[in-house]
């Protein structure tokens, strides 16, 4: 290891575990790090490593506090589970950089907490964030570009934040589900400021883009139905956004949760 003098003229410093209190979003919270100190003065000197170790314990130390669940958590109850990163991204149609995030520091949200207990806690079922179908990126562009089609205007932009395609989608899954007993996509919805949306879809918007509708199944005479259906009660963007708007389901819900499949049966608005 690199000898380090004290910048002040001293011995050479030593290193150490020390107790730091730091104020972290609203919160002061306390963690053990690895410093250099001067045995004489008591300066004290970080490295990359210990500033790379402070925000991962103040990460760790927040989520604690707040109640989420920790990196550590989130790693030990998925291994419980005998599921690799990819299943568990799979589960909550995330990508699997979002697991490799939240399990090495990053914050998740208390919407997608409460997601992520349910899946790892085991109190969820398979059936009520996929809607009875395997989740498919192909098949979610698939469903987009048939609206397309039929609406006469593009929905999926490459600057989009999916603000009215996942409108569109949320209405096709729902119903899907309602009426035939499986959703047309397998995506995961929750209930944002703006309206129903996509898990994640930050996360998914360039992969839709880039898909490939050959890789998905084709639409089923009454999906095809139901897409039709859809475009009658809503032929322009602003009357499916304000209709979603309108659904107890996406109302009721607290900022960030989960839209289960299980309550598709309340859509009221077609």
């Amino acid at each position: 290891m690199k000898v380090l003098k004290c910048p002040r003229g001293h011995a050479e410093m030593k290193s150490r575990k020390i107790i730091k209190t730091i104020s972290f979003r609203g919160m002061d919270i306390s963690c053990e790090v690895e410093a250099m100190v001067c045995p004489e003065c008591g300066l004290e000197a970080g490295t990359l490593q210990s500033a790379g170790a402070i925000q991962r314990h103040l990460a760790e130390g927040y989520r604690k506090r707040a109640k989420l669940l920790t990196g550590h958590e989130i790693k030990t109850l998925r291994a419980k589970k005998g599921w690799s990163q990819q299943a568990l991204a799979d589960c909550l149609q995330v990508g699997v950089a979002s697991i490799k995030r939240w399990e090495t520091g990053l914050i998740q949200s208390k919407g997608m907490d409460k997601t992520l207990r349910l899946h790892l806690e085991g109190k969820a079922g398979k059936d009520d964030f996929s809607g009875n179908r395997p989740f498919s990126i192909p098949r979610i562009k698939l469903v987009i570009k048939r609206f397309e089609q039929k609406l006469g205007w593009v929905l999926l932009k490459k600057t989009d934040r999916m603000l009215y395609a996942a409108k569109y989608l949320w209405y096709a899954d729902m119903v899907a589900f309602r009426d035939l007993g499986a959703g047309m996509t397998g995506a995961g919805y929750a209930a944002l400021p703006l309206g129903p949306q996509i898990n994640n879809y930050r996360d998914l918007v360039e992969a839709i883009q880039k898909a490939d509708v050959k890789q998905a199944d084709p639409l089923s005479p009454e999906e095809e139905g139901i897409i039709e259906k859809i475009i009658r009660a809503f032929p322009s963007a602003r009357q499916v956004f304000e209709a979603a708007h309108r659904e107890a389901i996406w109302e009721e819900k607290p900022i960030g949760s989960a839209i289960p499949y299980s309550e598709a049966s309340k859509i009221s608005e077609i």
